[in-house]
């Protein structure tokens, strides 16, 4: 069943239970329609058992900003405990063994190979599309993050010259120390010679201390438009991100259910590849946004955050 909030939590979860319904103790929610009075979508018994992976979002869901989520770090530990199949999924750019030092400073413990970012994905499409047994390894530029070096150093020829030859352009954000104005250009220069435009994710902007920034589908978006080339997304919600990952897992998408905050980047993702979805309102998204939803983006379950499925087997 759905908790009562208390009063230190957020404010605006409150309206939770005007959207929702638990029916008894097999926790089932329904998503209603606008007047609550009937179901828009089947109802989803919560019982993670019956899915052979289950897939957490991280920002949003598992921790916002320097800290971990109500009910996380406990849905985690039971899922190590019960040696389940899980993956930690996010947009990020860095590597996963960063991800993992990041969440231990919050009391989440997760190991890097539990740990599946958009960055990951990029470094598997090139090292799956750009290798050729004939040239050898791949011959990359890196125009995003410390993290992607790492992921392929010894993988790959990092090219840094507008003279050498260069299958593939991995494009970031516009601020980190990959991206001068300098590199910047020279990507653009590769790009209309030929290489492959690999952007990590299709992120317009994305939140910092200091407020909004280019996100990574931004800087992919000037690039593509400069050299006239149609740039490859590998984050959420592609169905490359997903099929990469499911691959790793050794799972059939349509046996993992996804928990996010994302109705985008995450229902929609998952959904696209026959996930079962559950979206946690602890994130972006809030009770109201959930009627002005469109088809795609509509989850087959709704919870407040981790908590509700304390009681749920795993």
């Amino acid at each position: 069943m759905i908790r009562r909030q208390s009063a230190l939590e957020f404010e605006r979860l409150r309206p939770l239970k005007r959207t929702l319904h638990a029916l008894g103790d097999s926790h089932v929610f329904r998503l209603l329609d606008n007047e609550g009075s009937s179901p828009t979508l089947p109802p989803v018994p919560l019982d993670l058992r019956q899915y052979e992976a289950v897939l957490l979002d991280l920002d949003g869901t598992v921790y916002h900003e320097d800290h971990a989520l109500p009910g996380a770090v406990e849905l985690i530990r039971r899922l190590q405990e019960r040696k389940r199949k899980y993956a930690c999924l996010t947009n990020s750019t860095m590597d996963p063994a960063r991800i993992a030092a990041r969440l231990l400073q919050m009391g989440v413990e997760v190991d890097p190979d539990h740990i599946y970012p958009a960055a990951s994905a990029a470094a598997d499409y090139v090292m799956e599309h750009c290798s050729d047994p004939q040239r050898g390894m791949p011959r990359v530029f890196n125009l995003a993050t410390e993290g992607i070096r790492d992921l392929l150093e010894g993988k790959v020829h990092w090219v840094e010259s507008g003279t050498e030859p260069c299958d593939a352009v991995i494009s970031g954000v516009p601020l980190n120390v990959f991206a001068t104005n300098e590199r910047q250009r020279l990507a653009m220069l590769l790009l209309r010679q030929g290489a492959a435009l690999v952007a990590i994710c299709a992120d317009r902007i994305y939140p910092s201390p200091r407020g909004l920034e280019f996100g990574v589908g931004a800087m992919a978006a000037m690039l593509a438009y400069a050299a006239d080339v149609e740039p490859i997304y590998c984050g959420k919600p592609e169905k490359l991100f997903f099929q990469e990952l499911c691959h790793r897992l050794k799972v059939d998408p349509t046996k993992c259910v996804l928990i996010g905050d994302n109705p985008e980047s995450d229902i929609s993702g998952g959904r696209g590849v026959g996930m079962r979805t559950i979206l946690t309102l602890s994130g972006i998204t809030t009770p109201k946004d959930i009627d002005q939803l469109p088809p795609e983006h509509r989850p087959d379950a709704v919870i407040t955050d981790l908590r509700d499925l304390a009681l749920v087997p795993v």
